[in-house]
């Protein structure tokens, strides 16, 4: 399995289990709530919240440089706190901001909030690939490091139907917008599957 010799093959099937699909899942959920701002955007958060000219784009700006600079720290946190603490608790975080962004009533405020959902986010990559390098071999690490890589890409691929789908279900449920749900929604999603995450991958303790 995986090119493994036998001896081997029942330690790498348990990290593949549960560290390999702890990152899996969780990079899948990054690249969902990532996803999240461009399906708003097209689903009633223009017009609601009075967008204009270039707004998105520096929207997306202010998270890259977000995400640029929580890079480094996210990466030193890594030394200090265990990974089974640590990317739950920032997936809290981003869970929380992701949450907050369902209440902004101005592009403003999505601008304050993505720019922080940037730093937050930024310890998933970087942060996974050193996870990855400490639990497998060299020979072992390409294979894994593609599956890792494609999770985040199926995020982006199924996110726009799933949003399509809660917007079209609860547009207007409790006076809310179907656009303001794709946040509410993918937010206790996230946190639900860090929570069952957290409390099966004691490998990583």
């Amino acid at each position: 399995m995986w090119g493994i010799k036998d001896p081997e093959r029942n330690l790498v099937v348990k990290i593949d289990f549960f560290i390999l699909s702890f990152c899996c899942v969780t990079y899948f959920f990054n690249y969902l709530d990532r996803s999240n701002l461009s399906n708003a955007y097209v689903s009633g958060m223009k017009e609601e919240l009075a967008f204009h000219g270039n707004q998105l784009n520096v929207i997306n700006t202010v998270f890259t440089v977000g995400y640029i600079i929580g890079q480094v720290p996210s990466n030193l946190a890594l030394t200090y706190f265990r990974p089974r603490i640590f990317f739950p608790a920032m997936v809290l975080f981003w869970g929380a901001l992701t949450m907050v962004t369902a209440a902004v009533h101005n592009p403003q405020g999505i601008m304050a909030i993505r720019f922080f959902l940037g730093l937050a986010e930024a310890s998933t990559f970087s942060g996974t690939h050193y996870i990855l390098g400490s639990w497998y071999t060299e020979r072992e690490l390409g294979k894994r490091s593609g599956i890792f890589t494609a999770s985040g890409l199926a995020g982006t691929m199924f996110g726009g139907f799933i949003q399509t789908g809660i917007h079209s279900s609860l547009d207007g449920v409790r006076g809310l917008s179907g656009w303001r749900w794709l946040f509410i929604v993918s937010t206790f999603v996230s946190i639900l599957d860090q929570e069952s995450m957290f409390t099966s991958t004691r490998l990583m303790a």
